[in-house]
């Protein structure tokens, strides 16, 4: 296997150009939630990009990362990738780590007397896994219950409030999907 990296260097992120090709959105909770982590963990991973013929750095991978934070000096791996291979990367980077699946076992000792540095990160974490916190019950770990699905294939999507309900509904219709607003 080849090593693409070429070099570690920290930029300003606003001095990034973000790729055309980037085909993901980042709606405001989500904005919201990598600001928040950024704010209280600090950066601990790199952004990708590859340098252009001009001498630009065009992101490959990490754009809410450096939209949401302009003014800082970030990470950057440069790699060794034409405009060919970064739009290959960019299509299979983040799809190939969302096939990843969950050890419930690991997940449950990685939560065990887990403290989150403020209340946003706390609900996130509280939602995302199924746990209460404030339960003081080292198994308060559900495994997630099995969802029967109907044959007309319908997903319900929780949203925090009707902003959120809004972004998610008008990303869904730009990406070509059947829809409508439920509140129930």
């Amino acid at each position: 296997m080849r090593n693409r990296v070429k070099e570690l260097r920290f930029v300003k992120a606003s001095e990034l150009t973000p790729c055309a090709d980037n085909w993901r959105l980042h709606p405001k909770r989500q904005r919201d939630l990598m600001k928040n982590v950024l704010q209280t963990i600090g950066y601990a991973d790199a952004l990708i990009a590859r340098e252009t013929e001009d001498g630009d750095l065009a992101l490959i991978d990490g754009h809410l990362r450096a939209d949401v934070s302009p003014d800082v000096e970030v990470p950057v791996l440069i790699v060794d990738l034409n405009a060919r291979e970064a739009k290959e990367l960019l299509l299979v980077h983040d799809p190939i780590g969302a096939m990843a699946e969950r050890d419930d076992e690991a997940l449950s000792r990685l939560l065990e007397n887990f403290e989150a540095t403020n209340e946003t990160l706390e609900r996130f974490i509280e939602k995302e896994f199924n746990i209460d916190f404030k339960n003081d019950d080292a198994e308060s770990f559900q495994e997630p219950k099995p969802v029967a699905i109907p044959n007309l294939f319908q997903i319900i999507v929780e949203c925090e409030d009707e902003t959120e309900q809004r972004e998610c509904f008008e990303e869904l219709t730009r990406s070509g999907r059947k829809c409508r607003v439920v509140n129930l």
